[in-house]
């Protein structure tokens, strides 16, 4: 230490590289500095970055630096991906448009490295921001990968098969395995997109963004104590893996818990009323249920139609406006209810398979449809798209619902445009790709348009929101899925993964 009044100062004094840093970068206008902890959440916001993009520090500090990124890409787990590889690496790269204060995009580089405690564990990340253009970048959206099987191949690492569960890069579950589920003793879809923290508490007291940074940087999987949050269950041993792709691709973790007792199925005459039921009873009360409401919804709208011709005329006018919206609300119901019958004959209807010229269904839809497309005059651009074995009737509900979709949420002035295209690259003898794209208003939240009932507030429609959910649905049904490659205010482009279903009927495929 130099002592006091010697005129020197002490270059271990934090204020003087403090000091020293923020001169250095007030002579690089183009380049700024914030601290990130360990889950991506900006936990300083220098005074370089309010200058390079405009944000104060009191609005972002405290928010994942994902909300700077145009919303097209905050989904995308790019970040996250990069931030994991630097744990990995000791550094990393990701370029990307950030928002500005004043909602222009700013084309930025991010330099990322870790920043490590006295256990050399990963508790955050410096990052420095350089501006290369303030041109507005064009950002292409992946489509989303399959990564069922690349759990499943992480499964074959292990010598034995215990329970698994899949998480994204964002620490959210991505897929849940039988005894996973049973372990946690809940239903796997109800855990999908789920925080892993809210399913599964780590005993050592360590987070889980720090042990998953661990994991990226272990040659081996890492041992962890975990235990279902919110319950009695015993403790168990474990196993984390970096869940990686062709070229070394990091796409998320799989989980692997050694679950090795086995309990007997419970007596039916001693189980608790609060044991939920499972799925298939679950199902079918509420088919029932379903089936009764109809009719005093049914009577309900029928006396709002009695009282709307013969008692209206003596109405004040805030009485007429309460019948019409009685009236709206008794029909949106009725619609609700249709939904939840059709998604779950989705679920339970017998699949009789036939052969299927693609084209020619869709033609039959359009014909279908024919005064609505008349109407707005949609125009169609629509390639070979071949045969498969499937279920017609689903089928053709999956393509009625993409093309009413399109139509009924068209932009203003603007004349619906569909297209419809085979990936002839990416098909194999019994899968099909289609892309299907329109040039609608878009979709404004991706994370919740495939939730039933879950609809656009603004949209002006009377509709149930559960389009979307059926058409995934459908899709699942056979053995595929459904994704959203694009969306923005110009239109929206699905990837639709179909299979050949087998000649005979049977159960679901996976």
């Amino acid at each position: 230490m130099t002592p006091t009044g010697s005129g020197e100062t002490d270059s271990s004094d934090p204020s003087v590289g403090a000091a020293a840093l923020t001169l250095l970068l007030e002579q690089m206008p183009d380049a700024a500095l914030c601290l990130l902890d360990s889950a991506g959440v900006i936990e300083r916001w220098h005074s370089s970055a309010e200058m390079l993009l405009g944000h104060m520090a009191a609005q972002v500090e405290g928010q994942r630096l994902e909300t700077l990124l145009p919303e097209e890409r905050r989904f995308e787990a790019e970040l996250p991906r990069a931030l994991f590889e630097a744990s990995a690496r000791g550094r990393a790269r990701f370029e990307a448009a950030l928002i500005t204060r004043i909602g222009q995009r700013r084309l930025c580089t991010l330099d990322l490295c870790p920043r490590t405690d006295g256990d050399d564990d990963v508790v955050g990340f410096i990052v420095l921001l350089r501006a290369t253009g303030p041109r507005a970048a064009t950002d292409a959206v992946s489509a989303n990968e399959n990564l069922l099987a690349a759990h499943r191949l992480n499964l074959t690492r292990a010598t034995d098969e215990p329970a698994w569960m899949g998480i994204d890069l964002a620490g959210r579950i991505a897929g849940v395995g039988e005894g996973a589920a049973r372990w946690l003793d809940c239903d796997a879809e109800d855990t999908l997109g789920r925080g892993i923290a809210r399913c599964v508490e780590l005993r050592d007291g360590s987070t889980w963004p720090v042990v998953l940074h661990r994991a990226v940087r272990s040659t081996a999987p890492i041992s962890l104590d975990v235990t279902p949050v919110g319950t009695a269950a015993p403790v168990r041993t474990a196993r984390l893996l970096p869940l990686r792709g062709a070229g070394g691709r990091l796409n998320g973790f799989t989980l692997l818990i050694e679950v090795f007792d086995t309990q007997p199925a419970p007596d039916p005459d001693t189980i608790s009323p609060r044991v939920p039921l499972d799925r298939a009873s679950d199902r079918a009360g509420v088919l029932a249920a379903a089936h009764d409401l109809r009719e005093p919804l049914r009577k309900m709208q029928h006396s709002a139609r009695q009282l709307q011709t013969t008692e209206a005329p003596r109405m004040s006018e805030d009485g007429r406006k309460q019948l019409v919206a009685l009236r709206s609300a008794a029909d949106r119901m009725q619609n609700m209810i249709g939904g939840m019958l059709r998604l779950a004959r989705i679920d339970t209807a017998p699949v009789a398979t036939e052969y299927l010229d693609l084209n020619t269904l869709i033609d039959d839809v359009r014909a279908d449809l024919a005064l609505l497309i008349e109407e707005h005059g949609a125009e169609f651009d629509i390639e070979r798209l071949g045969t498969i074995r499937g279920e017609g009737a689903q089928l053709r509900a999956l393509f009625q619902n993409l093309i009413d979709n399109s139509i009924r949420y068209r932009r203003a002035d603007v004349a619906p445009v569909i297209r419809i295209r085979v990936d002839a690259d990416r098909a194999t003898d019994d899968t099909t790709i289609i892309h299907y794209e329109d040039n609608a208003r878009g979709i404004e939240s991706q994370a919740l348009v495939f939730q039933p009932f879950r609809r656009d507030a603004d949209s002006g429609d009377n509709g149930t929101g559960i389009g979307l959910s059926l058409c995934r649905r459908i899709c699942r049904r056979h053995g595929g899925d459904l994704h959203i490659e694009h969306t923005d205010a110009t239109g929206t482009r699905f990837i639709l993964q179909l299979r050949s279903l087998p000649e005979a009927e049977g159960a679901d495929p996976e």
